[in-house]
C-alpha cells in the first residue's frame, strides 16, 4: 500500500526504526544529528527493519511529491512503523508537537493495516 509521509514524518520514523535497531547509526552533526548509512551500505543481507530503513533512504534522498514522500509499505512493515514510533516515544522525554506528531502519525499507520 502507497502511504505519504510528510518531511518530518519521514524522519520521525525513519528515527524511530534507528532508535529501535541500530542506535550507532545515528551520528551527532552541526544540524543536530545525521544518518549514517555506511554499515547498511556494506551488508549484503539486510532484516526486515533494515530494508525499511533503506526504503526512507531512497524516498528521503528523492524529492518530494506535492509536500509529501510517498512509500510503499507492506502490513507487517505498516505494524512495524506503529511499535517503533510507540517505543520512541517512551524513550524520553518528547516535546508535546513531537508527541502529537507521532501519535497522529501512529493513527493513521493504524487506519492503513486495517484497510
Amino acid at each position: 500500500m502507497e502511504f505519504a509521509f510528510s518531511s518530518d514524518e519521514m524522519i520521525l520514523a525513519l528515527i524511530s526504526l534507528i532508535r529501535t535497531t541500530n542506535p550507532s547509526m545515528l551520528r551527532p552533526s552541526p544540524d543536530g544529528f545525521s544518518v549514517d548509512f555506511e554499515a547498511l551500505d556494506k551488508k549484503s543481507a539486510l532484516t526486515a527493519d533494515e530494508r525499511l530503513m533503506m526504503k526512507f533512504r531512497v524516498a528521503l534522498e528523492s524529492p518530494p511529491t506535492e509536500a509529501s514522500h510517498p512509500l510503499n509499505l507492506d502490513p507487517a512493515e505498516v505494524q512495524r512503523l506503529g511499535e517503533t514510533l510507540e517505543k520512541l516515544e517512551s524513550l524520553q522525554p518528547w516535546p508535546a508537537d513531537v508527541l502529537a506528531m507521532s501519535g497522529a502519525l501512529r493513527a493513521r499507520l493504524a487506519a492503513a493495516a486495517q484497510g
